[in-house]
C-alpha cells in the first residue's frame, strides 16, 4: 500500500473514531442530564411535605413520570424511587392491591440492584399491608427480613429502618387482639422510640418519627384507660410538631383528643375535636379510613347527648365506610397503574432534519421485518392453537396435594387443602378477589414469574395463577369472560414471555413454580 493510501485510511478511520467519541458524548451528556433531571423530581416526592404541598394525586403523576422516564434510560434508582412512593400512596388510600404489586415489582428490581435499602423498605411496606389485613405471621415474616436486612445498613438507614420496623411489629401484636401482649406492644414502641431518638438531629423526618411514636404511645395509654399518660404522650406528639408544615397527622391527634373528652363526659367539646380531625382529612384527602373511627365517635358522643337522630346519622356513616373497607379488601383490579395513570414522558429535542431522512428508511425496513414476523408468528400461534386440546388434562380438585406437590415444592410452605378449595371456589363464584387470595397462599409465585421476566403484565400473572390450580380453557374462558380460542392464544404468548418449551406441559411447569 503506497503512503497516499495510507493516509487515507488512516485519515478515514480517525473521522470515524471521532465521530464514535462525539456521539457517544453526546449521548452520555444526554443521558446525564436525564439522570439529573429524573432526581430533581425525585427530591419533589421525597420531600416529607410532598402530601402538603401535591396531595395523592399529584404523587402518583409525578412517580408515573419518573417511573417512565427513567425506565426509558434503564435508571433503575429513579424507577426505585417512584415505586416506592407509589406503593406508600396506596398503602395510604388503603389500595392494599396496588400497593402489593408495586411492592412485588420493586423487590425484583431492589433485589437485582443489590439494593438492601429499598428491599428493605419495600419488605416493611409488605408487613405493614398484611398486618393491617390480619394477616400477622405473613406480616411478621416480612418485617423480620426486613430487620435482618437493616443491620447491614448504615446507621442512619439502621436506625430509621428499626424504628419503622418496631412500630409495625407493635401494630402487628395489637391486630392479634390478645390483652395479654399489652406490654410486648409498649416494648417495640419503646424500642421504635428509641431509634428515632438515635437518628442525626439534623435529619428532616426525624420529628415525624419522634412524633409518630408519641402518638402510638397515647393510643396503647388510651386502651387501658390511663388517660393522664395518654395526654402526656400526646402533649409530647405536639411539641414534635410544632415547626412542621404538613398537618396530616394532625387527624390522629384531634381523633384521639376526641375520644378522650368522649370518656370525660365532655361530650361538645369531643364534638369540636372529632369536626377538627374530619376537617383535616378533607383537606389533604389521606388516611380517609379514619372517618370511620371519628363518626364512631361522634355518634357516641351524640348518644350521650341524647341526640338520637345525629347518633343514627354518624353510625349509619361509619358503617358505610366499614363496608367499604372490607369490600375494597376483597376486591381485585384488573389494570396496572401504568394503563390508568399513565403521564407520558417528556422527549427530548430531537434533530428532525435528520430523523426526516432516516425515518422513512426506518419504517420500510421495520414494516418488512414486522410483515415476515407476524406470519411467522401467527403461522406458529395457529399451530399451536391446534394442538393445544391435547395438552395434560386437569386433574379433579379433590386430589391429595400431597401426592400432587413436588419435593421442592414440600419444603416451602404447607398449604392446607382446605386453602385450595377456597381459591377454586373464588373462581367457581367468578369473584375478582382470587388474584389478591392467590398471592397470600403462594407469596412467592408472582415474584419468580416476574424474575423470569419483569414485562408480565397483570392479566398474564393471572392466567398464570389460573393454570397453576390447573383450570382448563373452558374454565378459565369462563372465568375471564372471553373465548377459548383468547384462552389459547394468550397461553401461548405467556409460553414465549416465559421461555417454556412446546414441549413442555405448561400446566405442570406452572405448578412447580412458587
Amino acid at each position: 500500500m503506497d503512503a497516499h493510501k495510507l493516509c487515507s485510511v488512516i485519515n478515514i478511520r480517525t473521522v470515524l473514531l471521532l465521530l464514535f467519541i462525539l456521539f457517544s458524548t453526546a449521548f452520555y451528556s444526554q443521558d446525564k442530564a436525564r439522570r439529573r433531571s429524573i432526581d430533581s423530581l425525585g427530591n419533589i416526592i421525597k420531600d416529607k411535605n410532598v402530601y402538603a404541598d401535591k396531595g395523592s394525586k399529584e404523587i402518583l403523576r409525578l412517580c408515573t413520570e419518573i417511573y417512565y422516564q427513567s425506565k426509558e434510560i434503564n435508571y433503575n434508582k429513579g424507577m426505585l424511587q417512584a415505586i416506592l412512593k407509589m406503593s406508600e400512596v396506596y398503602m395510604n388510600e388503603r389500595n392494599y392491591e396496588l400497593s402489593l404489586k408495586k411492592i412485588s415489582e420493586g423487590k425484583v428490581l431492589s433485589g437485582k440492584e443489590n439494593d438492601n435499602v429499598a428491599l428493605s423498605s419495600f419488605l416493611l411496606g409488605e408487613g405493614m399491608i398484611y398486618s393491617e389485613m390480619g394477616y400477622t405471621k405473613k406480616s411478621r415474616y416480612a418485617l423480620q427480613q426486613s430487620l435482618e436486612l437493616a443491620d447491614k445498613l448504615p446507621s442512619q438507614d439502621l436506625h430509621v429502618k428499626k424504628a419503622a420496623v418496631y412500630r409495625s411489629m407493635a401494630r402487628n401484636i395489637r391486630q392479634e387482639g390478645n390483652v395479654n401482649h399489652y406490654d410486648s406492644i409498649l416494648i417495640y414502641l419503646n424500642k421504635g422510640y428509641s431509634e428515632s431518638k438515635k437518628m442525626n438531629y439534623n435529619f428532616s423526618y426525624k420529628p415525624l418519627y419522634l412524633s409518630s411514636f408519641a402518638m402510638d404511645m397515647a393510643k396503647e395509654y388510651f386502651r387501658t384507660d390511663k388517660i393522664s399518660e395518654s395526654e402526656k404522650y400526646l402533649n409530647d406528639f405536639q411539641i414534635y410538631m410544632k415547626n412542621e408544615r404538613d398537618r396530616s397527622e394532625f387527624i390522629y391527634y384531634y381523633l384521639l383528643k376526641g375520644n378522650i373528652e368522649n370518656k370525660k363526659k365532655n361530650y361538645n367539646t369531643a364534638l369540636e375535636y372529632f369536626d377538627q380531625s374530619r376537617q383535616i382529612v378533607n383537606e389533604y384527602k389521606i388516611y380517609t379510613n379514619a372517618l370511620e373511627d371519628i363518626y364512631s365517635g361522634q355518634a357516641e358522643a351524640y348518644r350521650m347527648l341524647q341526640d338520637y337522630k345525629n347518633e343514627a346519622v354518624y353510625s349509619t356513616k361509619a358503617k358505610k365506610i366499614t363496608d367499604s373497607i372490607s369490600s375494597s379488601e376483597k376486591k381485585i383490579l384488573n389494570t396496572i397503574v401504568a394503563n390508568g395513570d399513565t403521564v407520558k414522558c417528556q422527549k427530548e429535542n430531537l434533530n428532525y432534519s435528520y430523523w426526516l431522512f432516516i425515518l422513512p428508511c426506518l419504517l420500510g425496513v421495520g414494516g418488512t421485518a414486522y410483515i415476515f414476523f407476524r406470519k411467522s408468528r401467527d403461522e406458529e400461534e395457529n399451530e399451536y392453537i391446534r394442538n393445544a386440546e391435547n395438552e395434560l388434562p386437569v386433574e379433579e380438585y379433590n386430589i391429595s396435594f400431597e401426592e400432587a406437590i413436588s419435593p421442592q415444592e414440600k419444603e416451602r410452605q404447607e398449604l392446607e387443602i382446605e386453602d385450595l378449595k377456597e381459591l377454586i371456589e373464588l373462581v367457581h363464584n367468578n369473584d375478582k378477589s382470587f388474584h389478591l387470595k392467590f398471592h397470600e397462599h403462594f407469596p412467592l409465585f408472582n415474584q419468580q414469574l416476574l424474575t423470569i421476566n419483569s414485562q408480565l403484565s397483570h392479566s398474564d400473572l393471572e392466567y398464570c395463577a389460573l393454570i397453576k390450580l390447573k383450570f382448563d380453557t373452558k374454565e378459565i374462558a369462563k372465568y375471564k369472560n372471553v373465548s377459548t380460542s383468547s384462552v389459547f392464544s394468550k397461553k401461548y404468548r405467556i409460553r414465549k414471555k416465559l421461555d417454556i418449551s412446546t414441549n413442555a406441559n405448561i400446566y405442570t411447569w406452572m405448578f412447580n413454580i412458587g
